[in-house]
């Protein structure tokens, strides 16, 4: 062959050598396929007018639903009570109605404390109830919790960085004692209690104090994830751990309450058939360990992947197509 003439490869040449793993492009996620995909639906609908624009990758238009039914943000219209979630409000409502100190909602993140906590602020009857909600962020000082809950009851509280704690104590029992005058109760809902430093806790007991011969003048509820329960059972919780009457423990949802979460999420956002079939919903169930937060970010990625695909059912393969990135 002519040295200047250039080699011809046989097309059984091409295909008959496997790929060295040197040279194999690897596979594109399900999720970098839908960042590709938007980028180019976003590209070409510069260059077209709004009224020829595709919704073909818009999920929720594609399975017929009104809005997200697996959205991160806390919406008590989704609320699904399960076994246990239903047992710890009614426990949390019971603790406010009859006078308890203190109450407590355990169980793993992500298991629905929060949403709890926001079904409780629903139900309760502003006419008879102050509520305050605090989030407690790591470390947060026995003054800083005090301010905090001064400040979301709008009690003005003395600046400057030496104010005592007992001062704002102070502000704040004379504030519950302004409410049961005007036939009003005080309830505080602390949000991410395992975070409370060792006085804090201890303030909060002494809030639960606050008290007439006849009743607690304030109902404190805690929401804290299960490693809280482990320092209660110190020696020195003793005395806090004794004003909490009422628990309410919440748990990953096994196979079923999986499946009826799931359809009453998806009712709730417009869909009255079934779309996750039967492998889907236990490969669900196994990937998010049951924890509702999980279930609701496997959802969402199982329909993104299931609109890419044009599949009308989620089936076990769409769900455990972004396994990988899960587990």
């Amino acid at each position: 062959m002519d040295q200047d003439e250039p080699m011809r490869l046989k097309p059984e040449a091409l295909t008959s050598r496997p790929a060295s793993d040197e040279t194999k492009a690897p596979e594109p996620s399900p999720l970098d396929t839908l960042v590709a995909q938007e980028t180019a639906r976003a590209a070409a609908a510069e260059t077209q007018p709004r009224d020829q624009m595709s919704d073909e990758s818009d999920f929720k238009t594609f399975y017929g639903l009104k809005e997200n039914p697996f959205s991160d943000s806390v919406n008590p219209s989704f609320f699904y009570k399960t076994g246990c979630h239903e047992l710890a409000f009614i426990r949390m409502m019971l603790a406010i109605r009859n006078d308890v100190s203190l109450g407590l909602v355990s169980g793993p993140s992500g298991s629905g404390k929060t949403l709890i906590s926001q079904m409780l602020l629903q139900n309760l009857d502003p006419s008879q109830y102050q509520p305050a909600v605090i989030l407690v962020s790591p470390a947060m000082s026995k003054t800083s919790l005090l301010r905090e809950i001064l400040h979301e009851l709008g009690v003005e509280a003395p600046g400057g960085p030496f104010v005592r704690a007992q001062d704002l104590l102070n502000l704040l029992q004379s504030y519950v004692i302004d409410l049961y005058h005007e036939g009003k109760k005080l309830v505080l809902i602390i949000d991410e209690s395992h975070f409370l430093t060792a006085d804090s806790l201890h303030i909060l007991r002494t809030v639960s104090n606050i008290e007439v011969p006849e009743h607690k003048l304030s109902t404190c509820i805690l929401f804290a994830e299960d490693r809280f329960l482990k320092r209660l059972a110190h020696p020195s919780f003793e005395s806090l751990r004794n004003r909490i009457y009422l628990h309410g423990e919440l748990g990953p949802l096994d196979v079923d309450d999986c499946r009826q979460y799931i359809k009453f999420r998806l009712m709730r956002a417009g869909r009255m058939h079934d779309l996750f079939d039967e492998g889907a919903v236990a490969a669900v169930q196994e990937l998010s360990t049951g924890i509702c937060r999980r279930i609701n970010k496997i959802g969402l990625l199982s329909l993104l992947e299931g609109t890419l695909r044009g599949k009308p059912t989620i089936t076990a393969d769409i769900v455990e197509a972004n396994a990988s990135g899960l587990r």
